[in-house]
């Protein structure tokens, strides 16, 4: 697992990318799509409750956990755990 700074950082990272403000020197990070129509629960682990996601919708990797879970921001601006089968690789659409 990843320290706390190392996420924040990630997570900065992320939002100057979304937001269109990254610099030259930043490295983007690719795109994920979460698999499939219709909607997914996924665990909103600040929060300890699961909210519902549409499927397809295009999200960046925070970090990866154990038991092949990973945390991801989401476009419509939620953090949530999500199983890594889940999701496709979408790269720099």
């Amino acid at each position: 697992m990843a320290k706390e700074t190392d996420i924040n950082d990630r997570l900065k990272q992320i939002v100057k990318q979304v937001s269109g403000k990254a610099g030259k020197k930043d490295t983007p990070i690719p795109e994920v799509a979460i698999k499939g129509a219709g909607h997914i629960f996924c665990y909103h682990p600040s929060k300890h409750i699961f909210i519902r996601v549409s499927r397809g919708t295009k999200a960046y990797i925070i970090e990866e956990k154990e038991n092949d879970r990973v945390l991801i921001y989401t476009y419509s601006g939620f953090v949530v755990e999500i199983e890594s089968d889940e999701l496709i690789d979408t790269g720099f659409d």
